[in-house]
């Protein structure tokens, strides 16, 4: 087996990285569920030719956060930790493959130009790196230490001489209890999927799909699975409950197949730009509500009311769900109310960050639901990791 990559990359093995992920994860698939209970399932899985989403084998990371060692006081290179290791083995790195141009041009011109002002490299820690599709940049540095006017005039003199240099880039700072802006705050993608394009603002320190090129073909997959459904069901009865909408990326590119769409998530500042996202992909079916999962399933029980449906004229008698579209944390579902919940749903569009926990999880589902599409979508080349996709129909 072929050993993970952390800084380097290899254009010409990378489709043996991939076939050896994909062997692994359908083994796993399949002994999971190779139970009495879940045997519907595991005939499902037989029966299926996984979809399978490559990455491009360079230029693929648009996130990227490194550490940041310091040489001397007018040097840094920046550095990354080998996984399970005590004491932790840092890896110096000046460049990174796995990054687009645009992030490379601006970690040769940080190392260049920062520490001709001390203000700026003094407590410097950590560097991230977020990238839209035109190469736009921002970039966010970590102190151990108080931002002062100091440390921001420096700060645009900085900036002013990387825009010399044709570098597109905002800048943040972030400090205990501090975060000082200079220029955005967040980054413009721009998805050209089988629907059309679908344009997704991502924020600063929130979640977003590292690879871009990737993400395209996860919002494909969702929209064929969203088509099927609209094909089988009449538009009364075609509307979409989606949790963990985060920013609206899976939200954007699916909305418009759907009669109407409720989508759900905790944290306030991607629901803002979700509903920044709304605007800009001219979306007008689709109402956002900050509610967890939990709270979703005591909404639609009756056992709660919610006032945040309420600010948001949210009428759940209004609809009827066909689809159920979830993408949960890496523990995926996991508890029975929670699995209980996902099988009343007559279609689910699973998207999963972990296969350890989507096998759990269809152990369970598998048992109510024919699992009629499995894809596999290659976020993070190199690595042991996998994301995955599965299009559930309820049994008859």
């Amino acid at each position: 087996m072929l050993q993970p990559l952390l800084t380097t990359t290899d254009p010409e093995r990378y489709p043996q990285y991939l076939q050896e992920k994909i062997s692994r994860v359908t083994e796993l698939l399949s002994h999971e569920l190779d139970t009495p209970e879940s045997h519907a399932g595991w005939c499902d899985l037989q029966k299926l030719t996984p979809e399978v989403a490559a990455s491009i084998p360079e230029g693929y990371r648009m996130r990227a956060e490194f550490a940041i060692y310091h040489l001397d006081d007018e040097h840094f290179t920046y550095a990354m930790f080998e996984p399970n290791t005590k004491p932790r083995k840092m890896i110096a790195i000046e460049q990174f493959a796995g990054c687009p141009q645009a992030i490379n041009e601006a970690m040769a011109a940080l190392r260049t130009y920062l520490p001709q002002w001390q203000v700026l490299k003094h407590k410097l820690f950590e560097v991230d790196f977020l990238c839209g599709d035109q190469g736009s940049l921002v970039l966010t540095l970590h102190y151990h230490k108080k931002l002062d006017d100091n440390w921001y005039q420096a700060l645009e003199a900085l900036r002013s001489k990387l825009q010399d240099l044709g570098l597109n880039c905002s800048f943040i700072g972030r400090a205990r209890k501090q975060k000082l802006i200079l220029g955005n705050d967040f980054v413009i993608d721009t998805y050209h999927t089988s629907r059309g394009p679908v344009i997704i603002k991502h924020y600063e320190a929130t979640f977003s799909q590292p690879n871009s090129y990737v993400c395209k073909e996860m919002l494909n997959f969702a929209i064929s699975c969203a088509q099927e459904v609209k094909s089988q069901v009449d538009a009364a009865h075609n509307d979409l409950l989606e949790l963990y909408c985060g920013s609206g990326t899976f939200t954007m590119a699916v909305a418009p197949i759907f009669t109407k769409v409720l989508a759900t998530e905790l944290d306030r500042v991607p629901m803002d730009a979700g509903r920044s996202n709304m605007q800009a992909n001219g979306i007008t079916n689709t109402k956002l509500v900050r509610l967890s999962a939990q709270e979703v399933g005591e909404a639609l029980n009756g056992v709660r009311e919610f006032n945040r449906l309420k600010q948001q004229e949210v009428e759940l008698k209004d609809y009827n769900f066909s689809t159920l579209l979830i993408d949960p944390p890496r523990s995926g579902l996991r508890a029975e109310e929670s699995l209980r919940f996902t099988a009343q749903y007559d279609h689910v569009i699973y998207i999963s960050c972990s296969p350890e926990s989507l096998a759990y999880d269809l152990r369970y589902l598998s048992q109510t639901h024919e699992i009629k599409r499995l894809a596999f979508f290659d976020q993070f080349p190199y690595t042991h990791h996998l994301e995955s996709g599965v299009f559930l129909v309820k049994r008859q």
